[in-house]
């Protein structure tokens, strides 16, 4: 388990991609986040219903959005274009119980385009205002158009300092260890063999937590 210090500076990916000529797109989403904390009057139409989090009366928040990104020879991501949504720290709230912070590794597809200037999620909307971070559903996302199958994944347990209690999940699948810098060793990376691109958030979560998605951390 991460504290949110440890997590201020974005980390570095690695991943063995089967076709490195590939384009990708990265999102890190807090499926943690209580719902009473979120108003609904206060968000848009693409964010209605709120997007389910990783058990009932949790939803989600956007902390990063990366397209565009290709490998190194040695397997980093590494991003040639402006962020979609430019990093933000996890942030767990004070007496809060620890929260599961998600990577997704979506392959890139033509026709792939970034929010409309009218999302809120759009690169000069998403940070005028809190809300318009929230409710993030990764499952529309992934059903979007330009959006390939999930490749790979990760997640991280981040607890603010003030709290206390244990999260949705721990690192129980041996990949445990990445830290925001990037020192960790990576894990071997396995194949892919399910579905988890069209499949929601809890759904993911629990691949990653059996094993059958690629460890994406570095």
């Amino acid at each position: 388990m991460l504290e949110r210090m440890e997590t201020s500076k974005i980390p570095t990916f690695n991943y063995r991609p089967s076709s490195p000529e590939q384009t990708y797109t990265l999102l890190l989403i807090d499926l943690s986040i209580p719902s009473s904390r979120t108003d609904p009057s206060k968000l848009a139409p693409e964010q209605l219903p709120l997007a389910p989090g990783i058990s009932a009366n949790r939803t989600t928040r956007l902390h990063f959005w990366q397209a565009g990104l290709t490998f190194s020879t040695n397997g980093t991501l590494v991003n040639t274009t402006e962020p979609v949504v430019f990093y933000n720290g996890p942030m767990p709230p004070a007496g809060d119980i620890p929260h599961d912070y998600v990577f997704y590794l979506f392959q890139q597809e033509a026709g792939f385009a970034p929010p409309a200037e009218n999302s809120p999620f759009n690169v000069n909307n998403v940070n005028k205002g809190s809300p318009n971070r929230s409710s993030f559903n990764v499952q529309r996302f992934a059903e979007g158009e330009g959006v390939g199958e999930l490749v790979a994944a990760n997640y991280i347990v981040v607890q603010n300092p003030g709290s206390s209690g244990s999260g949705g999940s721990s690192m129980s699948n041996g990949t445990a260890g990445p830290t925001a810098t990037g020192g960790a060793a990576p894990p071997s990376p396995s194949p892919f063999t399910g579905s988890a691109g069209k499949l929601g958030a809890q759904s993911v979560l629990g691949s990653i937590l059996l094993g059958s998605v690629v460890a994406l951390l570095g």
